[in-house]
């Protein structure tokens, strides 16, 4: 099983910005072109939520326009979480085969059950609406409870905007998962098969774990933060070289994850 995680595109964004330097489309457009060219092709695309900058209808549609036009044909099931950029009911709306939604699960929320290969999917509704910051609460935490009791012995993969880290970029987890971060670590830790725990948010890559599941960070498409430890660092956006997660995964080897250069400047080279 090969997972691809793209998350962050914000289609929408004016690409005039920082001086024209922002192009969200054609950044994703690139990293879309370097999930086709991958040797291996992934059975899963995730995207970990901020699909859009602000929610529009025509972004959406414009996002589904780009998968259609870079992964024609057989392309990895593409399954996807809203972000606080997004408009959640809209984005279900819009990419309902993407956001398949489980039954029973809390009303008003975008939560998201599948399964490929034997791996299930379980996509957690952090978004609080017109809200940077995210929260789980206690609905969405006990039908995660539930599902992860019916899925006992089964492997997991959760994924999610807001990433159930604190990274030290104080200026973003002051808009992270500000509620259920506990609670969830206590329900993947007695599950005790959650392979992964995927996330956004944070426009970098960062490693991290939460009850006994790793937990990655992947960088967005569009554009990167900085990375400034300082308590009182400004937020500033980076443009660093764009990647990719790819994560492989099987039952007796579990969880490797990788980050793929969208961009490389030439290679691979016989050694």
């Amino acid at each position: 099983m090969l997972i691809a995680h793209l998350t962050d595109t914000h289609i929408g964004l004016d690409p005039g910005a920082l001086a024209g330097r922002i192009d969200p489309a054609a950044a994703l457009r690139r990293a879309l072109a370097h999930v086709r060219g991958l040797a291996v092709t992934p059975d899963v695309l995730l995207l970990s939520g901020d699909l859009t900058e602000s929610g529009q209808q025509a972004d959406y549609r414009a996002l589904r326009t780009l998968f259609d036009q870079e992964l024609p044909g057989h392309r990895p099931r593409v399954l996807a979480i809203a972000g606080n950029h997004d408009l959640t009911p809209l984005a279900r709306q819009c990419l309902a085969d993407w956001m398949p939604a489980p039954a029973g699960a809390p009303a008003g929320l975008a939560c998201v059950l599948a399964e490929q290969g034997g791996l299930h999917f379980i996509g957690l509704d952090t978004v609080v609406a017109h809200q940077p910051h995210g929260e789980l609460g206690a609905a969405q935490l006990d039908w995660l409870a539930r599902t992860l009791h019916a899925l006992a012995g089964q492997p997991v993969v959760l994924f999610m905007h807001h990433p159930p880290l604190v990274t030290g970029i104080a200026a973003m987890d002051d808009c992270g998962l500000l509620e259920g971060r506990a609670e969830l670590a206590r329900l993947v830790a007695a599950h005790g098969g959650v392979q992964l725990i995927a996330a956004g948010h944070m426009h970098r890559p960062i490693l991290g774990a939460l009850g006994g599941a790793p937990v990655v960070v992947a960088p967005s498409t569009s554009h990167q933060l900085e990375l400034d430890l300082r308590q009182n660092a400004p937020l500033a956006v980076r443009l660093e070289p764009p990647m990719i997660g790819l994560y492989r995964w099987t039952p007796q080897d579990g969880i490797a994850c990788h980050f793929s250069h969208v961009q490389t400047f030439d290679g691979p080279f016989p050694i």
